[in-house]
């Protein structure tokens, strides 16, 4: 394990006055990104409200070309690629024999014969499938920096920045342009569920990226996105995270063991279906890995738990931390351990992304709990640690996503 930093580390810092830092591991090598630059509350307002950009940098990004690359991700991924457009990004999945969730990410197609993924690190898994393949594996993410700028002024700052209106590009579309004197791919995607970009820039050429869009956006309100600002976003957007929302099958990630709450432990395994994504599996195909474990899980009438929505209540938590004579403190982030998520009738599920919302006043986060539980309107308790006793915190099932996803919109 070693800490590396990205293309941009050296703008990043500069920025950070909250001095609070998070770890985004891929396995070998720890990326630090700061949890808040300045001000947690103004950088979620920025990101509804005006934009703001934030180094991607840590996704392991792979270039996939050669004669046989389209029959080599078809056998890999969920969905029927073989008509996807040049220049069209997919939602995607990848999974194990069993119908396990390997990763979740993006597909690119870059040309006929070249494909860009971007996910969690895959080099095992992509070697085992490539026998009998005319196909080339590249993990490039050293060579590349990705930047994203989300929110209502996203199409202002890229026209102040390059000169040019991309405000017609349609979502999971993307195009090359030259910014900052560079080379630059920029896609209409994001992860906050606002409308925006992602950019991707030579390594060499990133800084000069970044001081054009940073130049571009301040005067329209842009603030840097920290990673806490970042969970608020797809929290409400109700979009997952590997590792954190789900453990990783397959031979790239390390199961074990031990606390069934431990988010490596194989018990928090999923399917597309549990993680509501199973709208992309495309059984007509063909043969994929995990197509027989998929579709028998459907034909058996589905998966025994899904992922939902939780309003938990906030000033539930105040109040009971006042009663133990605890200052009054709701988080504004919680991740692990895994808490559970229980109704009247006993333990359904666990909770562990979850977020303060300012929009609604009170926490947000995503649930993986039983089937028969998951009707929206359902009342629900949350297992909250307050000086080391247990307290059932009330919660209620929601919808996902929590808000409108503006990303898709179309100007």
């Amino acid at each position: 394990m070693r800490i590396s930093g990205t293309p941009f580390t050296s703008r990043v810092a500069a920025l950070v006055k909250s001095g609070t830092w998070s770890e985004w591991s891929t396995g070998e090598v720890v990326y630090l990104r700061p949890e808040s630059f300045w001000d947690h509350g103004r950088e979620v307002a920025a990101m509804r409200d005006a934009a703001v950009l934030e180094d991607k940098s840590p996704l392991e990004m792979y270039f996939f070309s050669g004669p046989d690359v389209v029959e080599y991700l078809q056998r890999l991924v969920i969905r029927d690629i073989s008509r996807m457009e040049l220049r069209h990004a997919y939602y995607n999945v990848f999974c194990d024999e069993r119908g396990k969730l390997i990763s979740d990410g993006l597909l690119f197609r870059m040309s006929e014969q070249q494909f860009c993924y971007t996910a969690s690190p895959l080099d095992v898994w992509y070697a085992q499938n490539a026998e009998g393949f005319d196909v080339t594996v590249e993990n490039v993410t050293e060579e590349w920096g990705i930047l994203h700028v989300q929110g209502p002024a996203s199409d202002d700052i890229l026209a102040r920045a390059a000169g040019q209106d991309l405000s017609g590009l349609r979502f999971s579309r993307g195009t090359e342009i030259r910014l900052a004197s560079a080379d630059v791919w920029v896609w209409r995607q994001g992860f906050t569920g606002e409308r925006g970009f992602e950019f991707w820039v030579r390594a060499e050429d990133a800084l000069d990226v970044w001081d054009a869009l940073y130049a571009a956006g301040e005067p329209l309100g842009m603030m840097p996105l920290g990673d806490m600002a970042e969970d608020v976003g797809r929290i409400e957007a109700g979009l997952i995270l590997p590792v954190i929302d789900y453990t990783r099958a397959g031979p790239d990630s390390s199961t074990h063991s031990g606390d069934p709450t431990s988010p490596q432990h194989v018990q928090w395994e999923a399917t597309p279906e549990e993680m509501n994504i199973g709208r992309f599996i495309d059984f007509g195909k063909g043969d994929f890995a995990g197509r027989d474990a998929l579709l028998a899980e459907r034909q058996s009438g589905g998966p025994a738990r899904r992922l939902v929505g939780l309003r938990i209540d906030g000033q539930d938590i105040a109040a009971q931390q006042r009663e133990q004579g605890v200052p009054p403190r709701v988080p504004q982030r919680w991740r692990f351990p895994l808490l559970p998520v229980r109704s009247e009738d006993g333990h359904v599920g666990y909770t562990n992304s979850i977020a303060w919302s300012p929009r609604f006043g009170g926490l947000v986060g995503l649930a993986r709990i039983g089937t028969d539980s998951a009707e929206p309107g359902t009342n629900m308790f949350v297992d909250w640690n307050i000086s080391g006793s247990t307290y059932e915190v009330g919660a209620v099932v929601s919808e996902l996503p929590f808000v409108e996803m503006k990303r898709r919109n179309e100007s």
